[in-house]
């Protein structure tokens, strides 16, 4: 792959083998598609022929896509994009950094080249002691025991902590909008009618959706803001960032009813169906290219440009995501069309990403790719779960627990936590080294404990604890990153609502009554739906009857309200729970 004039190979065995034979350094170059700076020092750096020449003698370039090779940005980012680092041909890390400037670079590999060259041995010595220490460091020890929520609540404190109480979010800039610390407290104030909670959510939300991160021509949201009052955004826009948005903005609005969160709802589905969505082909697109001179024109202005860059790639985990809050916009906006796209884009992810050998692969090009990747398989088999909470159908279920067998089957470590690939033969590099990200092992686990709750399987609710208890000691050193995390711990902990539906799939009355649970916020529900005539063992295993239906129970726990036959029974149901005249 020739790059501004730089023959770029691959991460493969290739690169390493030439490494060797040749006894240079590696340069791996980690940049991405939407990446401004990435563009930059294409056109400056690596365009420069000082650069080209350097590189050609002294070093093996190697370049990959930070979306499409999470795990090797994983091991080796350098704390941002682009990241530029020197590798010995064993891929253990010499030196690196982000964007160099032509000067620096050409200082830099120079220096580099002749430290690796003088000090080989010292090298080999000092990497091998070093990645011994990384191994220790990077295995969870089993704990045992148990965990609380004073976890929980400890992970809260940091996230109201940070709160930046002038301009809404966290921290100062650059800005992200961390939606799990959102959604954290968003189901604190739900569960404790805490008023400070709904605060951070409230003016957080406000502040992005009326400041410049938020397009205001063509809707939607870029990826951050550089200044601490959301004024001046980082111009790319990414598929994850917007799904994840579009549901906190969509739960917002069933809390609070204010019309800016459901007009800022529909604003990012506009610019997801208008840009990153293909009819044609059935899915969602990954980013859209930064663009500042593009982004500065109004709507009218930018049709008469070219638009800029689009990556067609299908990229599991964020397909997934957007599949659950197109479901999610489907009910509370009352748009089945956004239902139908979103499990046609499931199907299709199922039908190209899955296999039952291999897991659910990370991206889809022509044909899958990095199968077995952590993430993939998490926020697939919750997609797949939620479809079933959508339609009643018991195949995405039946879906949804195969990736997570998959899942515990092969990406399982002795601690009790997830890695975030299985075990390969010849793994080069870091990529031999196991991971065990809190955050992926958060969203994991989340899905266990509520595919647990659907089935009545105790060993989804087991494992789910085992992972927790295996991080809970990385949890505070991930401040409010460990929002994620910290949710799993509570919908492990805290009894959930669980209303359980009996009757056909497809009466009329049952799908009026599903319309009636989505529509409102329920953070730590469970929606089971029983066909009388299939499933009359389930119904005998929870207590309830197989006929009259429809039949809605609304339970905590063991305790049970009184059966709802119709939509506006259980609306009455419900409210009454969210205002204490039903408790139970």
């Amino acid at each position: 792959m020739s790059v501004s004039g730089i023959q770029w190979l691959p991460w493969g065995a290739d690169a390493f083998e030439q490494a060797h034979k040749r006894n240079v350094p590696i340069l791996l170059s980690i940049g991405a598609v939407w990446c401004h700076w990435c563009h930059v020092m294409d056109q400056t750096t690596y365009s420069d022929a000082r650069v080209a020449k350097l590189v050609g003698q002294l070093v093996i370039p190697v370049r990959v896509d930070n979306d499409q090779r999470p795990d090797i940005n994983a091991r080796y980012n350098m704390g941002g994009w682009p990241t530029t680092a020197f590798l010995t041909p064993d891929g253990e890390v010499l030196a690196g950094g982000t964007y160099m400037a032509p000067d620096n670079f050409v200082s830099a590999i120079q220096q580099i080249s002749d430290y690796y060259q003088a000090n080989k041995s010292e090298i080999a010595n000092r990497a091998a002691q070093m990645k011994a220490q990384r191994l220790l460091l990077r295995q969870p020890e089993r704990t045992g025991g148990d965990i609380s929520l004073s976890v929980a609540d400890s992970v809260y404190q940091q996230v109201a902590a940070s709160y930046d109480e002038h301009y809404g979010g966290f921290g100062a800039e650059p800005k992200f909008p961390q939606v799990d610390a959102l959604e954290l407290a968003l189901e604190r104030h739900s569960r404790m009618r805490d008023q400070t909670a709904w605060g951070i959510v409230g003016k957080t939300l406000r502040s992005m959706a009326k400041g410049g991160m938020y397009d205001h021509e063509m809707g939607g949201f870029f990826r951050y803001s550089t200044t601490r009052d959301w004024s001046v955004p980082h111009f790319e826009k990414m598929l994850e960032d917007n799904a994840r948005l579009l549901s906190v903005y969509l739960q917002a609005f069933q809390v609070g009813g204010e019309p800016l969160f459901r007009e800022t709802a529909e604003g990012i589905i506009d610019y997801v169906s208008s840009t990153l969505y293909s009819e044609a082909e059935g899915y969602f697109y990954g980013s859209q290219d930064a663009d500042e001179r593009y982004y500065s024109r109004t709507r009218a202005e930018r049709a008469q440009v070219k638009a800029p860059f689009v990556d067609t790639v299908a990229y599991t985990a964020w397909n997934a995501m957007m599949v659950r809050s197109y479901l999610k916009a489907g009910f509370i906006l009352e748009r089945p069309e956004l239902m139908r796209v979103a499990l046609g884009a499931l199907e299709l992810l199922w039908q190209r990403c899955w296999t039952q050998d291999k897991g659910v692969c990370q991206h889809w090009r022509d044909e899958a790719h990095l199968p077995g990747w952590l993430p993939a398989q998490s926020w697939a088999a919750l997609a797949c779960l939620d479809a079933y909470e959508a339609t009643g159908e018991p195949e995405w279920l039946a879906r949804g627990l195969a990736v997570l067998d998959w899942m515990l089957d092969n990406l399982t470590t002795p601690s009790g936590a997830l890695r975030d690939m299985p075990e390969a033969e010849n793994a080069l590099g870091r990529l031999a080294e196991p991971e065990t990200p809190l955050v992926e092992n958060g969203v994991a686990a989340e899905a266990l404990i509520w595919a647990g709750r659907l089935t009545g399987r105790e060993d989804y609710r087991q494992k789910a604890t085992a992972i927790l208890v295996a991080l809970q000691g990385e949890s505070p050193h991930w401040g409010i990153g460990a929002a994620g995390y910290a949710r799993a711990v509570e919908h492990l902990l805290l009894e959930p609502l669980q209303v359980v539906m009996v009757g056909k799939s497809g009466h009329p009355e049952l799908a009026a009554m599903r319309q009636v649970v989505w529509q409102r916020y329920l953070p730590n529900r469970v929606l089971l739906t029983l066909d009388p005539d299939r499933e009359q063992a389930g119904l005998r295993g929870l207590g309830f009857p197989t006929s009259p239906w429809p039949r809605a129970y609304v339970c905590v726990g063991s305790r049970c309200l009184a059966p709802t036959s119709s939509a506006q029974e259980l609306e009455s149901t419900l409210a009454g729970l969210a205002t204490g005249g039903g408790a139970l």
